[in-house]
């Protein structure tokens, strides 16, 4: 099997630096979408780098700035009839997360701001500075979507699992060379809280010969929220301005409890082991694939389950994609937060 998984990594790596070099010769061309500015916050390892909460953290910054700010995403998993869609707009939420991907419809859930996704990102680009009027274009992912010119490419590297066990998909975690941090503009060394400063000083020896600005994040808890459910189902659109019913509870209330947590995110460990600092007198765990779509059997068999806990835990990314009712069910809200520059 590893000598399979090597083969693939290599033929994926291939084809990768191939498209590469297409881009860098000028063969394969950038389109820009003048007038806007595009910042694209992406990785070079895939999933896990905290991608969501850091594009949520750079649109309030800009937002703070006096600037009219957008969301582009690809919309992954989404289904939806037609390609680009407007997710919300300045006033309301206007999809479903099944339509929208749940990453798109987070964005949308806890931001004001006009959220677009389209798998062609030039396209979503142009609609967002014509339609929607934005200054400047927040970009989920798409460091290795190359289509779209960006103005500022500012890459994660998670301090979990930086470097994709150095080897391309499937076999490892990469999705392009180490190399492709020549394009970046900025790198951001996330989940530094989960890792000693030892290991972080390593990362930054590592990335030192690419020349980039480096800055360090934490991805830390918050506080535990709850969602008012009515007949069994949501009650509304989550934080839609027009009807927000969620109760915010403090990270000691699971301490000495009883917890059952599930999610379908790319690094479940870490959701583990936040979960595990608040020292629950017990955890158990459900782990689902990243961006499971869960079926009404498996949000059956969490109910069940839930009846022998204390308290069911999930993410906000799985959230989004849940319309039922779980008992003593809370979610965590994480903050991405720069901590040094």
């Amino acid at each position: 099997m590893q000598i399979l998984l090597k083969i693939l990594s290599l033929i994926y790596g291939s084809v990768i630096f191939i498209r590469n070099k297409l881009y860098d010769l000028n063969i394969l061309k950038s389109k820009k979408a003048e007038g806007v500015e595009v910042i694209c916050i992406g990785n070079i390892v895939a999933g896990g780098t905290g991608k969501t909460p850091a594009v949520q953290y750079f649109v309030k910054k800009y937002l703070n700035e006096g600037k009219k700010v957008g969301v582009l995403s690809r919309g992954y998993k989404g289904k939806r009839k037609e390609d680009l869609l407007l997710v919300r707009n300045d006033k309301e939420i206007l999809a479903t997360s099944v339509e929208s991907g749940d990453e798109a419809f987070l964005h949308a859930s806890n931001l004001k701001v006009p959220v677009v996704v389209s798998k062609d990102r030039y396209k979503g680009a142009v609609y967002l500075r014509d339609v929607c009027k934005v200054d400047i274009i927040i970009m989920d992912d798409g460091f290795q979507h190359r289509k779209l010119k960006k103005d500022k490419n500012i890459i994660l590297i998670d301090a979990t699992n930086p470097f994709g066990m150095d080897d391309y998909l499937p076999k490892g975690r990469l999705r392009e060379s180490l190399d492709a941090l020549k394009r970046a503009d900025e790198i951001i060394i996330t989940k530094s809280n989960y890792v000693s400063r030892e290991e972080i000083a390593k990362i930054k020896e590592r990335l030192a010969k690419y020349q980039k600005p480096i800055s360090v994040a934490t991805f830390e808890e918050s506080y535990f929220y709850k969602l008012n459910f009515e007949n069994g189902k949501k009650f509304g659109k989550i934080n839609n301005e027009n009807n927000i019913r969620n109760e915010k509870f403090p990270l000691e209330i699971v301490k000495n409890k009883n917890v059952l947590i599930f999610s379908s995110i790319a690094n479940p460990a870490v959701f583990y082991q936040t979960i595990k600092k608040l020292n629950p007198s017990n955890i158990d765990e459900i782990k689902f694939t990243d961006h499971h779509v869960y079926t009404n059997e498996e949000i059956l068999e969490i109910k069940k389950k839930a009846q022998n806990y204390d308290y069911v835990l999930t993410t906000e990314k799985d959230i989004v994609k849940i319309d039922e009712n779980i008992e003593n069910l809370m979610i965590l809200k994480m903050e991405f937060k720069i901590v040094e520059k």
